[in-house]
């Protein structure tokens, strides 16, 4: 047996070896892949340095890259520690003056070092590739630099705009569009004549469904209805966000469908489809433009107009802005049809020498238009008449003037100069971008104005949630401020990435920086993970959600069918409470990716703090916890504590709740409760005594009070014949024979109740037989002074009580 056990050992110590070569040999390949991947991507670098289009994909490339290396590198670290680990196990090698080892113990030894020599050589080929990639990062984001440096800064001989060639290049290109298009629709209709006819009905199909979808939702939505009574800002500001987004993003919506649709049925050529995606990216702009020049100045709905400019600037002013976005498209179509049909110098220069000075003499336009009325003198009727007659329009402001003139002059004079890249480039920024910040400003403060007190409430969507789900204002008012968050959010992350495309950034770099912004964000020698944070915030209210559901289905469904007690069943309640919060707690710092090893030197922090600061939360705190599990008393007793009496309505973990008699509610710390005498009339049980004392004039008869008592005692609903009520002959009193009746009930939380009731039966029963109850007398002597004499002498003693009023003789009477 010992044999066959050595003999196994022996062998799964050759079998590891082999499996961790062969894991060993499969990683060299992947990291010699890896490798070969770099090196290509560095090689590309230089062939592609005029091509900023490439060199942005090779970043993408070389981003992911640097990711694969670093996984490579992660994922032979464990390997590595396994294989140091056993041989520290194996120990050195014996020295040649001692009996050489087993020879499979040898073998592993050697099999292992090998293995280790590799995984160690491997790690650094992925660490040098690493740094490799990173510098081509490095040199790409220069040559990039570089390249947009020299466009802006290149100057062109605008005379060649008007030479002859011109003339022969825009006939020339022209031409070639003219080919591609009419080779293309002939032979689309040639070959798939049924598709295209198929497609066609179902694009109009679609046209019309979308049509219909937005006249019964979008239109309605958005609708500006004309009253006497103006909309309020709210209503204006939050309309003119969703009367530029939704259309927009309606129109949008139904060009990337049709597109995918023709591009899914194979009747688009790659250069169609990338002229034609061109051509209506740039209507989709004009689109946008216009709504957004539409809701903010409603040329036709002066009530609606966000800015209070006369209604002839509303329509020049959004005429202009319409127009210059216009131009800036008309140029960056015509640019990447040139891509297509081949580049020329004249004409390149032509368009952009046109557009830079379209925009530029268009906001020199814009920044001389009066657009505001003119203030008009409260006065009486026929001189403020005669005063808005001869007024005029008040101008822009001279923070909004001077810099308009400036920008269209500077756009001006840099077309002119020769610098057509800077101009045209100054030119599309200010318009495309500009549209792209007067949306997200609306966006803003749409969410602004729905996050305001009581502001959401007030809108359509707003009132149609009271209507259905019957919400009360806070809670409307507290969904307007959510919503007003969740809205100020996606305005940020939809608007920062197009206004990332708008300056020259690619896809591919933005998708890469969003991925590296929301999932490694480094801090000191530490990484934070947005992604992983938010779900663990998720998870955690997720959690909390589902312990709070829990809570309710268990106390109405479980322990109240059960008939449990109430004290008990908020003691259940309470724990799985505080259990449910900690594991979802647990859950969320997991899922957040926070190591809780790393959290030791806090937990130390921690304890320090406890055993200094927090001593006296601590302990409530765990004696909380021992009142929840021992139950000395439970919700609904009656205690004495801390020189109060009162009922407790809750136990938490810190203080009890203590309902006192006159309504007050006192909350007492846990510690006072475990440290000091507690009286519970009601624990375990809720049996208990009441005590009544009279007392009796010392004529009555002893016999009699006791057994009207008993009768009395014996009469009332609450008190239980069993233990039966008695009553004890307690004194001889200074002015009466002293009783106590002794009373048991079933709730002793009617005890006051209770002795109201028998106190006054007692005064009627005792009233009705003729038993006096006294009350203390005292005998007043007075004395007076004789005129002669120095003793003063004293009047006949009578009882106070019975000396009428015109008895009473003054000391000159006698």
């Amino acid at each position: 047996m010992l044999r066959a056990l050595v003999f196994s050992l022996a062998l799964a110590m050759l079998v590891i070896p082999a499996r961790a070569q062969s894991v060993a040999g499969e990683a060299e390949a992947s990291v010699l892949a890896l490798t070969r991947d770099v090196e290509r991507l560095l090689n590309d670098i230089g062939e592609s340095a005029q091509d900023d289009g490439r060199l942005a994909e090779i970043v993408t490339e070389l981003t992911a890259l640097q990711d694969g290396l670093l996984a490579a590198g992660v994922a032979l670290t464990p390997r590595l520690g396994a294989v140091r680990s056993r041989l520290e196990q194996l120990g050195p090698v014996p020295p040649e003056s001692e009996p050489p080892e087993p020879e499979p113990r040898a073998q592993e030894r050697g099999a292992l070092a090998a293995e280790r020599a590799l995984i160690n050589d491997l790690i650094g080929q992925l660490e040098t590739q690493s740094i490799r990639a990173r510098g081509g990062v490095d040199r790409i984001a220069e040559l990039r630099r570089t390249l947009f440096t020299e466009a802006l800064a290149r100057r062109y001989d605008i005379t060649t705009a008007f030479s002859p060639q011109l003339i022969a290049d825009l006939a020339e290109r022209a031409q070639a569009l003219e080919r591609r298009v009419t080779s293309w629709a002939s032979f689309t209709w040639r070959t798939k004549q049924s598709t295209v006819l198929v497609s066609a009905l179902m694009i109009l199909a679609l046209a019309l469904a979308a049509v219909w979808a937005s006249r019964r939702t979008i239109v309605i939505w958005i609708e500006r209805a004309e009253g006497e009574n103006p909309p309020t800002y709210f209503a204006r500001m939050t309309n003119a966000f969703w009367y530029t987004l939704m259309p927009t993003l309606a129109f949008w919506l139904f060009l990337a469908i049709s597109f995918l649709g023709l591009d899914q049925a194979g009747l688009m050529r790659p250069d169609i489809l990338f002229i034609l995606t061109r051509l209506l990216i740039g209507v989709a702009a004009v689109v946008l433009v216009w709504r957004l020049s539409e809701a903010v100045f409603a040329p036709s709905k002066p009530n609606w107009r966000l800015i209070g400019v006369t209604d002839g600037a509303a329509r020049s002013l959004k005429a202009f802005f319409v127009a210059m976005a216009v131009v800036t498209v008309v140029d960056t179509v015509i640019e990447q049809v040139n891509t297509i049909v081949g580049a020329s110098l004249p004409i390149t220069v032509a368009r952009s020498l046109i557009a830079s000075l379209a925009v530029g003499a268009l906001l020199v336009v814009i920044a001389f238009i009066r657009p505001f009325p003119p203030h008009v003198p409260e006065a009486a009727d026929d001189v403020a008449i005669d005063v808005a007659i001869d007024a005029v329009a008040r101008p822009w402001p001279g923070w909004v003037k001077w810099p308009l003139v400036a920008s269209g002059l500077l756009l001006i004079g840099a077309a002119l100069a020769g610098y057509i890249g800077f101009a045209r480039f100054a030119a599309q920024q200010i318009v495309i971008t500009g549209a792209i910040l007067a949306t997200v400003y609306l966006g803003h403060r749409a969410a602004q104005a729905i996050a305001q007190d009581h502001a959401f409430g007030q809108s359509r969507l707003g009132a149609a949630l009271n209507r259905r789900l019957s919400l009360s204002e806070t809670a409307i008012d507290q969904l307007g401020l959510v919503l007003g968050m969740a809205l100020s959010i996606v305005v940020l992350l939809v608007g920062l990435p197009v206004l990332a495309l708008q300056w020259g950034f690619r896809w591919p770099e933005i998708r890469a920086f969003g991925a590296r912004f929301f999932t490694d964000i480094p801090v000191g020698s530490i990484s934070i993970s947005l992604t992983s944070i938010a779900a663990g915030i998720v998870l955690f209210f997720i959690g909390y959600l589902v312990t709070k559901r829990f809570q309710r289905w268990l106390d109405g469904n479980v322990l109240e069918r059960s008939r449990v007690e109430p004290g008990v069943r908020n003691s259940i309640r309470t724990a799985i409470g505080y259990a449910g919060i900690a594991l979802a707690a647990l859950i969320g710092v997991s899922a957040a990716g926070l190591d809780m090893s790393q959290l030791a030197l806090v937990a130390g922090a921690l304890s320090l703090g406890i055993g200094f600061g927090l001593q006296n939360i601590v302990s409530n705190f765990v004696s909380g916890l021992i009142l929840l599990a021992e139950r000395p008393f439970k919700s609904g007793d009656i205690i004495e504590a801390g020189g109060y009496t009162g009922t407790v309505t809750n136990i938490s973990v810190r203080a009890t709740e203590i309902q006192l008699f006159d309504r007050k509610t006192l909350i007492l710390p846990n510690s006072e409760l475990i440290n000091s005498a507690v009286s519970n009339w009601m624990h375990r049980n809720t049996f208990g005594r009441v005590t009544v004392s009279v007392g009796v004039s010392y004529g009555s008869d002893p016999q009699q009070v006791h057994d009207l008592l008993l009768e009395i005692a014996a009469d009332h609903p609450r008190v239980l014949g069993n233990p039966e009520p008695f009553v004890s002959f307690d004194d001889f009193g200074a002015s009466s024979l002293d009783f106590t009746l002794y009373a048991f009930l079933s709730d002793i939380g009617y005890g006051l109740t209770v002795r109201t009731e028998l106190r006054m039966a007692i005064f009627e029963r005792f009233k009705t037989v003729g038993i006096e109850i006294p009350f203390p007398q005292r005998d007043v002597n007075l004395r007076m002074m004789q005129p002669d004499a120095e003793v003063p002498v004293a009047l006949p003693q009578e009882p106070f009580g019975e000396i009428e009023a015109g008895d009473a003789r003054r000391p000159d009477d006698s």
